[in-house]
């Protein structure tokens, strides 16, 4: 191996180690740096999973990503970047999904026995990381809105709550704009638990097997919580409620009205791709879908809300 390369590769395996003595726990990469990583290590060569790339933070970091158009195609906003870390245990298998059944009650006393199963459940909690905790869903159970996330990130599988890092206080503030709060909406995730993998730090997104055996419990919260929208934050939701499509690209269907057993489902970008691609007209794109969550729930909008990111 060229000895420039060794070199260079210590010199970044040091800076993560530091970004990481520091509480960074994911970053995001620009396109030109995994093209160049790309290039300097031979197809053979054997390389260590990449991770899904997300920024805790984002002030002094660029958030422009190089797109080479090719012939005949139009250059447009590049996807966000997800790549896939391998999963710790890749040959374990998890059983069939549960069969639920909610007690009669109210929605708090459902709501409550549903907890206590998901809390309580075996596999659930075999699937955690060290000093983690199951995440369940939380917010109102008579809300017109609920959103639904991807897996749970580091911050919340320690606090057993779902969007309580960068990515769920950028989610507030989207919710804030709206004319409501957090408590005023419900927040779950399509998974109870944050995935396992064999990389130092970053996550994994959830295997359809995962996503599989924990939909019954999310379909459970949407019976209790009956609202009027669902609003599915980027393409592991999407693909956890409307069915894995492999030709399924998150640009193509974002924006657009969908059903999930009769509610209408809104797709969007998931508040991390806001924060490593943090760029004026990426964040009018949500907020239009925003809009029209707005509209079909009957919030009312004026004028200045119309006209953010414009």
């Amino acid at each position: 191996m060229n000895p420039n390369l060794v070199e260079d590769t210590h010199a970044l395996l040091l800076e993560l180690k530091r970004l990481r003595s520091e509480g960074v726990r994911e970053i995001y990469i620009e396109e030109d740096s995994i093209r160049g990583l790309e290039d300097a290590f031979p197809s053979s060569t054997p390389i260590a999973q990449p991770i899904e790339a997300k920024k805790d933070e984002i002030p002094n970091l660029s958030s422009s990503v190089s797109v080479t158009p090719t012939p005949g195609n139009k250059q447009e906003e590049p996807e966000p970047v997800v790549t896939f870390a391998e999963p710790a245990n890749p040959s374990g298998s998890l059983p069939e999904p549960p069969v639920l059944e909610l007690p009669e009650g109210t929605k708090t006393e459902q709501w409550n026995w549903l907890k206590d199963q998901v809390l309580s459940c075996e596999t659930c909690t075999s699937q955690l990381n060290p000093n983690s905790k199951v995440v369940f869903g939380s917010g109102s159970l008579d809300t017109d809105l609920f959103l639904c996330g991807e897996a749970p990130g580091a911050e919340e599988e320690l606090k057993g709550m779902p969007f309580v890092g960068p990515a769920g206080e950028l989610l507030v503030r989207i919710i804030e704009a709206m004319g409501m709060d957090r408590a005023s909406v419900y927040l779950g995730n399509i998974l109870n638990w944050r995935p396992q993998h064999n990389q130092a730090y970053g996550n994994r997104p959830p295997t359809q097997e995962e996503m599989s055996f924990c939909l019954p419990y999310l379909r459970s919260q949407i019976e209790i919580v009956r609202p009027k929208v669902l609003v599915a934050l980027g393409k592991t939701a999407t693909d956890g409620l409307l069915g894995h499509d492999p030709k399924r690209r998150l640009s193509d269907c974002r924006g657009k009205w969908f059903e999930f057993e009769g509610i209408p489902l809104m797709v969007t970008y998931h508040p991390s791709y806001l924060l490593h691609n943090p760029s004026k007209s990426s964040k009018r794109k949500v907020w239009e879908d925003m809009l029209m969550v707005m509209e079909k729930i009957e919030l009312p909008i004026s004028e200045k809300q119309r006209g953010f990111f414009l």
